[in-house]
């Protein structure tokens, strides 16, 4: 039995070697080039190892760290908001923009270039219940130097001053503060006012200083308070609590030559549509429009009221 395994295995083997070879086998040609292939990626694994040792990198400093004296139980909330802070001032040091002393915060103050002591200190002296009443009053705070204080006056702004003067304005059309039931009423010539003026209004922020502006120039002033209603966001609740604080002269209006203006002039108005702005061309082939036939051409009687007040004649 034994002896005939033996000649089964001898014949497995006999026939083992051949598929062997031929099928894990190499030539000359494959072995050279599985010899190089081995010899570089030896040469890269040597590379790899030793690489790190030959570079000297410089030293990596972590800034803007929370300090390390701050207490050890103080919560994450807080280290985070010191880091975003120190950040702010780094990347935003002196971004300039209208505050007001009395309500700004403690991260507004570093991004107007204040030092975290003097912020700190500035908050602390508002905590104890100081008012700043002018802008001068900002230089009583510790830190806050005379040159420092030049460069933000323009950008303080103080609630309940007794006057504003428009820049630019003559007397006639000056804005003015009313007593009414012991509080100052401030109103604001909105054909006259600016974005400083109008932010000091409470109510109106930046974004509506701005579409207030563009809507006045687009029109070419106001002839109503009553027109506020009819800038894109200003709500009927947003015009009732303001409506007292804004005065409209129609004087102050820049009209429209309706006799001499080219058709793009005369289109910009928001009032007059292309359609209505052609009826007034092909009329004015023939004639020249006044007040009369103006109204024909509308034939709307509300329009006819609104757009009156911007139109010259002559």
């Amino acid at each position: 039995m034994s002896g005939f395994l033996f000649i089964i295995f001898l014949i497995k083997r006999k026939m083992f070697k051949p598929f062997i070879r031929n099928y894990f086998g190499f030539n000359k040609q494959q072995r050279n080039g599985l010899l190089i292939l081995v010899c570089i990626s030896f040469i890269l694994l040597i590379i790899r190892m030793t690489y790190p040792y030959f570079l000297n990198p410089d030293k990596i400093v972590i800034k803007n760290l929370p300090l390390i004296e701050r207490k050890l139980d103080s919560s994450f909330k807080s280290n985070s908001s010191n880091y975003k802070t120190t950040s702010l001032k780094k990347k935003n040091k002196d971004s300039l923009f209208i505050f007001n002393p009395n309500t700004i915060s403690f991260n507004e103050l570093i991004l107007l270039g204040l030092q975290e002591k003097t912020a700190n200190i500035f908050i602390n002296y508002r905590l104890k219940g100081f008012v700043f009443k002018r802008k001068s009053d900002i230089t009583k705070v510790y830190g806050i130097s005379p040159n420092f204080y030049s460069k933000i006056e323009p950008y303080i702004y103080i609630e309940n001053t007794k006057t504003i003067t428009p820049n630019n304005s003559s007397k006639k059309y000056e804005a003015k503060a009313v007593i009414k039931e012991n509080q100052i009423v401030k109103i604001i010539e909105l054909n006259l006012t600016d974005s400083i003026q109008l932010i000091s209004i409470k109510g109106i922020g930046p974004i509506y200083a701005k579409k207030i502006l563009k809507y006045r120039a687009i029109l070419g002033g106001f002839n109503s308070v009553n027109q506020l209603k009819e800038v894109y966001g200003f709500t009927e609740e947003l015009f009732n609590q303001l409506k007292s604080f804004f005065t409209a002269n129609p004087l102050l209006i820049k009209k429209i030559k309706i006799n001499q203006d080219d058709f793009k002039t005369i289109n910009k108005h928001p009032y007059l549509s292309f359609e209505i702005t052609k009826l007034i061309f092909d009329w004015r082939r023939k004639t020249n429009i006044n007040s009369t036939n103006l109204k024909d051409i509308l034939n709307d009687d509300l329009l006819y009221l609104k757009i009156l007040p911007y139109l010259d004649f002559n």
